[in-house]
């Protein structure tokens, strides 16, 4: 009974454990899915901190590394100091078979020179994937309130 019952204290600790703690290796779309949403989603943003989630896949892992920190500054950069711009335009023209008419559209994220002094990096990983390395990195950047 002693046995079992360390087998089973064991089997539960090993099973504790999250997803992204445990895997090196990203072996199919499945496991790209699952650690992407497990990590991104683990770090929510508040009226004090905004979190960004970065990911950068490369077969040279300083590169890998260096992509996923500045995918993670984008993504906290868009939501800090950027803007959306929009123009519309509406053509009509009039010949003998009737009237053509004409809509474009064209709607833009830029971010504008955002300044993320003073953030800090709160999870960094990085998988095997293929012959690459993907590495994910989450960055906490202070929100001024």
């Amino acid at each position: 009974m002693k046995y079992i019952l360390i087998m089973l204290i064991t089997i539960l600790t090993a099973c504790s454990g999250n997803f992204a703690e445990k895997k090196t290796i990203i072996n199919n779309s499945n496991d790209l899915l699952k650690l992407n949403a497990e990590i991104c989603n683990k770090f929510k943003s508040d009226q004090s901190k905004t979190f960004g989630c970065g990911s950068g896949l490369s077969s040279d892992l300083e590169v890998s590394k260096t992509k996923s920190l500045l995918n993670a500054k984008i993504n906290v950069a868009d939501v800090v100091g950027s803007s959306i711009l929009k123009s519309e335009k509406q053509t009509r023209t009039e010949n003998t078979k009737g009237v053509i008419s004409k809509y474009q559209t064209t709607e833009e994220n830029k971010i504008l020179e955002t300044s993320l002094n003073n953030y800090k990096v709160v999870f960094t990983k990085t998988f095997k994937q293929g012959n690459k390395f993907r590495t994910y990195t989450v960055i906490k950047y202070a929100t001024k309130t």
